[in-house]
């Protein structure tokens, strides 16, 4: 997708510093901010106006965002994903266009998965007591537990975006 054009290039190099960005801020903060979310849509747009003239480069981007948004808006909407991942997607989706959208969600849900194991088995571990379960230690833990760590789903969404870029027959 990138490798046409030393232009195409930048641009690739660009959206993988937004990747990289967009990962760091999820796995410190929990959070992607609108910032990061405007400067994706807007490279996006400037890359498929660039690549593709600026009616059809138009239409592309506003596709792969709305692909892009309707593919993981419900899972915002459940709960169970924030808002900044899902405007992220759609964002980062400008870049793709409709199909590069549904590869990169595909990618995006089978790493979320693995990610989502991992996660869980290294919970699992870190929590894991030593003094065993009739220590005292235990039963204070078992009544002051700490809150619940989310995972950082925009870290397996970037990853997958990145996948979709850049690999062609992913596409």
């Amino acid at each position: 997708m990138f490798a046409h054009s030393w232009a195409a290039a930048g641009f690739g190099g660009a959206f993988t510093l937004l990747l990289v960005f967009a990962i760091a801020s999820d796995v410190r903060h929990r959070r992607i901010p609108n910032a990061l979310v405007l400067a994706t849509i807007s490279l996006g747009i400037a890359f498929a106006v660039s690549t593709l003239g600026a009616a059809r480069g138009a239409v592309v981007a506003a596709e792969g965002m709305t692909v892009g948004f309707a593919l993981w808006v419900p899972w915002w909407w459940l709960g169970m994903m924030g808002a900044g991942d899902v405007k992220f997607f759609a964002a980062a989706a400008a870049w793709l266009g409709p199909r590069g959208a549904l590869s990169a969600a595909l990618v995006t849900a089978l790493l979320g998965g693995v990610i989502g194991i991992g996660w869980v088995v290294a919970r699992k571990l870190v929590r894991r007591d030593p003094g065993g379960a009739d220590s005292i230690a235990a039963d204070e833990r078992a009544v002051e537990r700490p809150p619940a760590v989310t995972l950082p789903y925009g870290v397996a969404m970037a990853l997958g975006l990145g996948v979709a870029a850049w690999i062609p027959l992913i596409r």
